[in-house]
């Protein structure tokens, strides 16, 4: 007898979280649905992405962590968007690895004559220019690791290295984009 009384309490908690998803669903679902559609332009990744958000935001409810479930589903079906655009992303150049793309078509020594090519055009710029493309781009440092390293300001690594850019696109004979 005792088990039975404490069930009975557990169903009822349990249908009240039921009935609070229920009103929130039912509240939020069209909204959510727009707002996912708006983001990503498909219809069904739309759907999926909602579907997601709001299995997240059940379990949430459940714990009892959601205190403005409208808010909630809405950042929950920004979040599931982007996450699938970050993991669309990544299944792409995956494949494009895969598939084969033109890596390795060129010439070894091709390759050593745009390398000098470039090593060339690096020593025609000033010496914070070309610091600073080379901190960002070859040591593949951060602005602020940059800024660092070479006792300025992020500010000023930024736009040496976009001057830099500029300068470097000019000397090869490419259009600054």
């Amino acid at each position: 007898m005792a088990s039975t009384l404490l069930t009975i309490p557990l169903r009822r908690a349990a249908s009240v979280e039921t009935d609070d998803f229920a009103a929130v669903y039912a509240a939020s679902h069209p909204e959510a649905l727009r707002l996912a559609y708006l983001l990503c332009g498909d219809r069904d990744r739309a759907e999926d992405a909602v579907a997601e958000a709001f299995v997240k935001v059940y379990r949430q409810m459940r714990k009892g962590t959601v205190r403005q479930p409208r808010a909630y589903v809405r950042r929950a079906v920004v979040n599931e968007v982007n996450s699938r655009f970050r993991r669309l992303g990544l299944e792409r150049r995956e494949a494009a690895k895969r598939s084969g793309d033109d890596r390795g078509s060129r010439s070894a020594e091709d390759q050593i004559a745009d390398s000098d090519e470039v090593f060339t055009a690096l020593r025609q710029l000033p010496i914070r220019q070309r610091t600073a493309i080379v901190l960002r781009y070859y040591a593949d440092m951060s602005e602020a690791e940059a800024a660092d390293v070479m006792g300025v300001s992020v500010g000023t690594v930024k736009s040496s290295t976009s001057r830099g850019m500029e300068r470097l696109r000019a000397v090869l004979g490419q259009e600054v984009s």
